[in-house]
């Protein structure tokens, strides 16, 4: 069979796609994600459809386009000299989704009826062997499902008629083996009769043990029913006996209860006398009072404690610290403008006193230097000059009285200082100490005020406080004291009273409600007629004398209930055993004949296990003997593959692989990935060969050549090309362009089809 056109209508990521390969190898070029991968599934669903979708196959997801939800197109192939086209489409609208599928051979446009997929029509084998043969997908060239490819072999090589299965033979024979006997041993018929039999032994056991158990039942029955009548005798007389006492227990509870309303009538008139006692002009203290007392003593003691305190502070602040004179000094300093202004006026009066001394030092030199001059000119015959000499007298005069305006006002000076009792060299000092200690006078007059004003409050809080706690004590006594001893005493005793009150009304409301309960309950009761019914002393009756009767009674009717619960049970397990009893022996026919029926067959079930043994064996010994002659063919291959370096390929039943280098078998796992994929490649082309004989489908190879080195991606090329020349098509999935090359460079012939 090859494939001339596949034309996709919508299938995973192609949409409306033809591609037209040739009969011999086909390079199927592109990138990753290109789609080479969606083709392949492409070309299995044209020949099987789509696989069930399950946790662990995400085939139907990829092949279902992702924009119209449905996979379709079709394939035209060439088979047995006729040309056919495969159409099939998928919807997956709808639960589970539909399918459609049309075979159409295009010689005479006849539409062929196919009961089996397309797959099995035309090549004659199932999915699984075309996927473990001719179609080898992405690194899974190791991927051989071995049972089911052997099976498939097997019945190729056993018959030519497609019905002979051995399969399904020995399906067919094991499914009438387990409707015998379950694989898990816990069904079928034989384990049916073999679970009726133990339920009839079981019966048979039962049968027996109820007629041995009603036998005891019925004299246990008769002993118990004599006993139940003895005591219920008992019961009856302790029970009227226990009545009369009863009758005399209530009218002990009469007396009681007239003692009860006595006690209570005595414990109201003492209520009521204390508190006579305690009130004053009708004012009863209570909780409330009591906690008034309590904070009001304790204000009044924290208003005592900082009144004192404020008392004290103020005595201690009464003392002088300070200089008075010098205060009143620095008063008069204040007033006189400060001292900044007391040391101007006597800077002022000094430097008057300075530019004195300076005027009548220059005049003075004026004066002299006159003379000199009027002498000088004189002598150089200027006779004028002598008037020069009227300078210095002036001069003289003016200095004079320079010199007592000095004295003057150094004077003044010194009487400004003298005011403040300090000298021209100390009076900055001196001011300095008169600011000081005025400073300190109207801090001491400011503390003292305000020592005042706070003694002044706190004596007028504590006065407040001793006429508030007055007023409390005033209620509840008649000379009341206003101190804390005198709070703490009247609070005690009020507390006392309270606690004594308190329990007596708690006392009164117990009693109040025992008497209703009980009157109560003796409502019920004639008491005149009680006393007229007992004939007994009443006060001979003792409460123990009660209890005892009581408690023999209540054992009587504890002993009398349980025998009669123990006839009752007696009684239905009698109706029981009575209803459960068989005859044992319509039993033990039922049983031998159901043995037997066993018997006959278990020995046909051990004869089918017989048989499908033999059948198993000999299905093995096919499969074992074709096992050669594909090994055979897969070595040959694989010499080529690896250049001579294997040629010696071993096989099982199970097709797992071993091959032989230097006279050593090794394993599959311990062959290189590549080696191993050369391996399994070379067992693929001998199976694929084998299976279909003349009317090969095409080789489908996705990325098989990947983990192959140059040279053996060359043989494989080689041996692909010699496999084209003997009518094999190829189609090789690749995103490499080594392939290409290399079939160039060997002259291998090729058909490039480029995604």
């Amino acid at each position: 069979m090859k494939i001339k056109q596949l034309h996709v209508l919508e299938f995973g990521c192609i949409k409306d796609k033809i591609i037209e390969p040739d009969g011999a190898l086909n390079i199927i070029y592109g990138e990753n994600e290109s789609g080479k991968s969606t083709l392949l599934l492409f070309i299995k669903f044209m020949l099987y459809g789509l696989t069930r979708r399950s946790a662990s196959n995400s085939e139907r997801d990829r092949s279902v386009s992702w924009s119209g939800h449905r996979a379709a197109g079709s394939m035209t192939i060439f088979h047995g000299g006729k040309e056919y086209r495969i159409e099939r489409s998928f919807n997956e609208s709808g639960r589970g989704g539909s399918e459609k599928l049309s075979v159409v051979c295009l010689d005479n446009s006849e539409q062929i009826a196919i009961e089996k997929s397309p797959g099995e029509y035309f090549l004659g084998v199932p999915r699984e062997v075309f996927e473990s043969t001719a179609c080898v997908g992405q690194m899974r060239s190791a991927d051989i499902n071995g049972d089911k490819l052997a099976y498939g072999i097997e019945n190729m090589l056993s018959s030519a008629d497609e019905t002979v299965d051995t399969a399904k033979i020995l399906k067919s024979l094991d499914s009438v083996r387990v409707s015998y006997r379950h694989k898990n041993k816990n069904g079928g018929s034989l384990y049916e009769q073999e679970r009726e039999m133990l339920s009839l032994r079981q019966r048979v056991d039962s049968a027996r043990e109820a007629s041995q158990r009603l036998g005891d039942i019925e004299r246990t029955l008769e002993a118990e029913k004599k006993s139940y009548a003895v005591a219920k005798a008992d019961f009856e007389k302790k029970d009227a006996l226990l009545g009369e006492l009863n009758k005399v227990s209530t009218l002990k509870r009469f007396d009681a209860l007239k003692q009860k309303v006595d006690e209570k009538r005595e414990l109201e008139k003492k209520i009521e006398q204390s508190e006579k006692q305690m009130q004053k002009n009708g004012f009863l203290p209570d909780r409330t009072h009591t906690a008034e007392i309590k904070l009001t003593a304790r204000a009044y003691s924290e208003a005592e404690k900082n009144y004192i305190a404020k008392e004290m502070a103020s005595r201690s602040n009464g003392e002088l610290n300070y200089d008075v004179d010098a205060a009143t000094l620095g008063e008069k300093l204040e007033n006189a403008g400060g001292k900044g202004a007391v040391l101007f006026a006597i800077e002022e009066k000094r430097a008057k006193v300075r530019a004195a001394k300076i005027c009548g030092a220059v005049l003075l030199l004026i004066g002299v230097l006159a003379a000199i001059a009027g002498g000088v000119l004189v002598a150089l015959g200027f006779v004028w000059g002598a008037a020069a000499f009227a300078a210095l007298p002036v001069c003289a005069v003016v200095t004079v009285l320079s010199f007592k305006k000095v004295a003057q006002k150094n004077r003044e000076a010194e009487n400004i200082a003298s005011e403040y009792g300090a000298s021209l060299d100390n009076i900055s000092q001196r001011l300095d100490t008169y600011v000081s200690a005025l400073a300190t006078c109207r801090r001491y007059r400011d503390a003292q005020a305000k020592l005042g004003a706070e003694l002044f409050e706190a004596e007028r809080a504590y006065n407040e406080k001793k006429r508030a706690l007055y007023a409390i004590l005033e209620k509840t006594v008649d000379s009341p004291v206003a101190d804390v001893e005198s709070a703490a005493a009247e609070f005690k005793r009020i507390e006392s009273f309270l606690a004594a009150r308190e329990k007596d009304l708690q006392e009164a409301e117990a009693l109040e409600k025992m008497i209703n309960a009980e009157s109560e309950l003796l409502g019920h009761y004639d008491e005149q007629a009680l006393r007229a019914e007992v004939t007994v002393d009443v006060s001979e009756i003792t409460p123990k004398m009660i209890s005892v009767a009581e408690s023999e009674r209540n054992f009587l009717a504890n002993r009398t209930r349980a025998l009669y619960n123990s006839i009752s049970l007696l009684e239905k397990e009698e109706i029981t055993c009575r209803a459960k009893a068989e005859d044992p022996l319509p039993l033990a026919d039922a049983l031998a004949e159901l043995e037997q029926k066993h018997k006959s067959d278990g020995d046909f079930y051990n004869a089918l296990t017989l048989a499908m043994e033999s059948i198993e064996a000999a299905s093995n010994s096919l499969r074992g003997n074709m096992t050669p002659v594909i090994s055979q063919k897969a070595g040959e291959m694989l010499e080529k593959l690896s250049g001579g370096k294997y040629s010696v390929l071993r096989t099982n039943s199970a097709l797992s692989l071993s091959l032989d280098k230097d006279g050593y078998g090794i394993k599959s796992d311990s062959l290189s990935a590549g080696t191993k994929d050369a391996a399994y490649l070379a067992l693929r082309l001998s199976l694929f060969m084998r299976i279909f004989g003349s009317e090969l489908p095409p080789l489908v190879l996705d990325e098989s050549l990947c983990q192959l080195d140059e040279k053996r991606t060359e043989n494989m090329l080689k041996l692909l090309g010699g496999l084209a020349d003997e009518g094999v098509q190829t189609l090789l999935f690749t995103s490499h362009k080594r392939e290409e090359h290399l079939c160039r460079e060997n002259g291998v012939r090729y058909n490039l089809i480029s995604l």
